[in-house]
């Protein structure tokens, strides 16, 4: 398993066993931006994205990376209706009761392949008047191997 694909499988499998409301966890491959408003059938999901390691080169073959992981937060029942009136029963608030679940799953959640997340921003960006969206930044330090530029060999001298 390469450590891009651990760390997209590790914060999947903490968000789908620590956040039961989420109904979509996935990749981010832009399902919500489609101008013609045809979205995905799930309304809470989660997508997460992976933005390009920075890799500098270690010693015995190795890599270390900073990464940074932006998981996404879309609600139909957003912001909005907290404020005109919703008929949430927890006063419109379930979105920050979900971003809270989401944090507590994901802060310190670590791999093999890669040291443990920490929150470093978040952020609020309506996508249009029928969604909003919340997005979570972590960063984290990442590792792999690389194949060694030079082999050794052993030589012979013929007198």
């Amino acid at each position: 398993m390469t450590p891009r694909k651990e760390l997209f499988t590790k914060i999947q499998e903490a968000l789908k066993n620590g956040v039961q409301e989420l109904e979509l966890v996935d990749l981010q491959r832009k399902q919500f931006a489609n101008p013609e408003k045809n979205y995905p059938s799930y309304w809470t999901s989660a997508l997460i994205d992976i933005k390009a390691i920075r890799w500098e080169s270690m010693v015995e073959n190795k890599q270390e990376g900073e990464c940074t992981v932006d998981v996404t937060l879309y609600c139909k029942d957003g912001w909005l209706d907290q404020h005109d009136g919703t008929a949430d029963t927890n006063g419109g608030l379930t979105e920050i009761d979900l971003i809270d679940a989401m944090v507590e799953s994901l802060q310190f959640l670590k791999g093999d392949y890669f040291k443990p997340l920490e929150l470093s921003n978040e952020s609020s960006e309506d996508v249009d008047s029928e969604i909003m969206s919340y997005t979570l930044s972590f960063t984290t330090l990442i590792y792999r191997r690389v194949n060694p530029r030079y082999s050794n060999r052993t030589i012979t001298i013929n007198p």
